[in-house]
């Protein structure tokens, strides 16, 4: 927090609750914008300029796609994004092996902690699903929330923030580094400073 800047912290809808979120643009939120980026409308049969054929996972299934789409996703396979993922809007979102495994592997080992989470299918109701495909453009809200408060690595999950947080690089209280117990910054709090 101590090293934000104007900007640094912006709006998101990547959250698998479906609300807006406030997050420092850090590799995490980088991440989860580009896997957007790289995602492309499919119909399962020929339909409109969706005849473009593409194979999807392991069996090669074909979709379709738009001539352009099918050209994008291409460059996405070229540049080492070889694993689309189907998302529950019939499109598309193209990863890397690495972080198809890692999607795949964190939605099976979906906990439940949301009765309603886009990135698993878990609900809280007699089928125990939403009935809807997990969606791979989101995450794992528990897993990156454990992460962030019991990891060094910081730059690598989710950080919840303030759009105003830049400023603790210039106020006083933090100067040189200076972190509060709880009990300094109640104080602080409650003298008004």
């Amino acid at each position: 927090m101590l090293t934000l800047s104007p900007g640094d912290v912006f709006l998101n809808r990547y959250s698998p609750t479906g609300f807006y979120s406030s997050a420092v643009n850090n590799p995490f939120i980088q991440e989860l914008r580009e896997r957007s980026e790289r995602q492309v409308a499919y119909s399962q049969t020929p339909v409109g300029e969706h005849v473009w054929p593409f194979p999807v996972g392991a069996r090669g299934r074909l979709v379709y796609l738009t001539a352009a789409d099918r050209l994008r996703a291409e460059e996405w396979v070229a540049k080492g994004f070889t694993e689309a993922m189907r998302t529950p809007d019939s499109t598309l979102i193209f990863v890397n092996l690495a972080k198809s495994r890692e999607i795949l592997n964190d939605q099976v080992n979906c906990m439940g902690c949301l009765s309603a989470c886009l990135f698993s299918n878990w609900a809280q109701n007699e089928e125990g699903s939403t009935g809807k495909k997990a969606d791979p453009r989101s995450y794992c809200i528990q897993k990156t929330l454990q992460e962030i408060s019991h990891s060094t690595e910081t730059e690598e999950q989710l950080m919840f923030a303030g759009h105003n947080a830049f400023r603790f690089k210039n106020d006083p209280f933090y100067s040189n580094g200076f972190i509060p117990t709880v009990k300094q910054l109640v104080n602080r709090i409650g003298t008004g400073d």
